[in-house]
This record gives C-alpha cells, structure tokens and sequence, in this order.
C-alpha cells in the first residue's frame, strides 16, 4: 500500500503539477523578472505581467509534457549533485582542511566544470556513452585524485613545519 505523501505526489503529477504548472509557473517567474529588469516593455509592470503570461502559455504550448519532463531530470539531478557536493565538503571540513581555501584551487574549479558538463549532457541525452560504469569510474578516479591531493598536501605542510 502506498503512503499518504506518495499518493499525494502521484495525483499532483496526473493533475498536470509537474507537467504543467511548475513549468509555466518556472517560465512566468524568469520572463517576468528579465523584463522588470530590463525595462525592455517600460516600468508598467500589468503589461509586463501580461506579456509574461502569454509567453510562459506559449513556452508551455510548446514544449508540452517534454518540457516538464526535462525539468523534473534537471532539477531533479542538480540536487543530487549537490548534495553530493555538500556531502564532500563536509567530509573536506571534517577532516581539519580549510573549505575555504577550496575555492582557490584551479584544479577543483575545472573538475568541477567538467562534472557538471557531464551532468548537463547526460540530462540532454546528448551522451549515451555515459552509463552508470562510466559515470562510477569517474567517480572514482575523482576520489582517488581528491585523496592523493590531500595527502601530497599533508605531507607538505608536515615537511616544512
């Protein structure tokens, strides 16, 4: 038998919640926003309203139940992601290491654009060569990278003190 929250979740999807309205209401919020910052429709902001409206309609008419689709797999993936993220950094954090120096390093900032490529294309579709195998491969040869980082580190800090 199905929970409450599951039941909950299950007719908010046949209702059209994820298919529909958080999308329209995602592509109301970000049109709307553009165009009061703009300025690009003037300071009148019922005609901007409007105009947002009809777009976001639009947006939605067009891209239909693909388009809430490909929002549930972006978000959807973006916050195991980042929780995965999170999750690393206080492990970093437990281990004594300054997080803050983390933002310093040129190397963690391209793992981490090249990550989030991945991510971005494997929501596309774009890469079917990233499976699972591949995708733990990565992940463990980042571990390994991370690990050798932080004993060379160590290792470091401890010779020259």
């Amino acid at each position: 038998m199905a929970s409450p929250f599951e039941l909950f979740v299950r007719n908010l999807d046949q209702l059209g919640f994820f298919g529909f309205l958080l999308p329209w209401i995602l592509t109301f919020a970000v049109l709307y926003a553009l165009l009061l910052k703009t300025k690009a429709l003037g300071d009148d902001q019922k005609i901007i309203g409007v105009v947002s409206m009809v777009a976001a309609f639009f947006v939605i008419g067009f891209g239909g139940v693909a388009l809430g689709m490909f929002f549930k797999s972006l978000f959807g993936t973006m916050v195991m992601v980042l929780a995965g993220i999170l999750i690393t950094m206080m492990f970093v954090g437990m281990s004594g290491y300054d997080i803050s120096k983390l933002a310093d390093s040129k190397l963690l900032l391209t793992a981490g654009l090249g990550i989030g490529a991945i991510v971005f294309f494997s929501v596309f579709g774009g890469l079917e060569l990233v499976t699972k195998d591949v995708m733990s491969i990565i992940f463990i040869v980042v571990v390994m990278i991370v690990a050798v980082m932080f004993i060379a580190g160590g290792a470091k800090a401890a010779a020259g003190h």
